[in-house]
């Protein structure tokens, strides 16, 4: 005889993401309603994946709080743009017995080849931060060769270093930044040497990391 539990209906929440608000989630929403998740629960960010302070994605994992319940995607990377990122979350909702579904990729914790997935990611997640050290490692010893003092540009002044790091939380980056850096007075700085201190930074502030869109 089937539990009161097993006869409940799965509660789906869906969540979706696009990077910037010229493009469009109808095809993420309309794969999500597909599914079968109640258009009232699908909450959609116009954010980078680079944080995990999106005020959608925050709702929606308030709203996923009960076992039984199902948190599902379009696709893997709408959670975030590192798999430490993602894996972070797919342990909280495991804390919580609630399923994920990413139906791009076919992935549902529910049977063994979805948890076999996490275990995947947590071993990839893992592999990731070794190599975004060792690429700041390589660029700190870049930098020393050049004559740089503890492994950041003599370039990067103390204001252009809190000019940058304002402009960083704000969500600027790359060229954005290092175009301003070059307005603020002080020695010439290079593309390079501001992305040597970029890279350095996103090591020390990373959550866990950023690395590609």
């Amino acid at each position: 005889m089937a539990s009161e539990s097993e006869n409940r209906p799965v509660r789906k929440i869906g969540y979706a993401r696009v990077s910037t608000h010229d493009q469009n989630p109808d095809m993420q929403i309309a794969a999500l309603e597909a599914y079968g998740v109640p258009r009232e629960l699908i909450f959609v960010d116009k954010a980078s994946g680079g944080t995990m302070k999106r005020p959608m994605f925050i709702r929606a994992m308030k709203t996923c709080q009960h076992e039984g319940s199902e948190f599902v995607v379009w696709k893997l990377d709408r959670l975030g743009r590192t798999l430490g990122g993602i894996l972070e979350t797919l342990e909280t909702l495991t804390e919580r017995g609630v399923e994920f579904v990413s139906l791009t990729e076919r992935i549902d914790t529910k049977g063994p080849m979805g948890k076999a997935m996490i275990r995947l990611l947590a071993v990839f997640a893992e592999l990731e931060r070794d190599l975004i050290r060792e690429r700041t490692k390589a660029g700190i010893a870049r930098a020393r060769e050049r004559g740089e003092r503890g492994g950041r540009p003599v370039a990067m002044t103390p204001e252009r270093v809190e000019k940058a790091k304002e402009m960083l939380a704000a969500g600027e980056r790359g060229n954005t930044v290092w175009k301003a850096m070059q307005k603020i007075e002080g020695p010439k700085i290079s593309r390079a040497a501001y992305y040597a201190w970029q890279q350095a930074w996103d090591v020390e502030n990373r959550d866990p990391g950023v690395v590609g869109e």
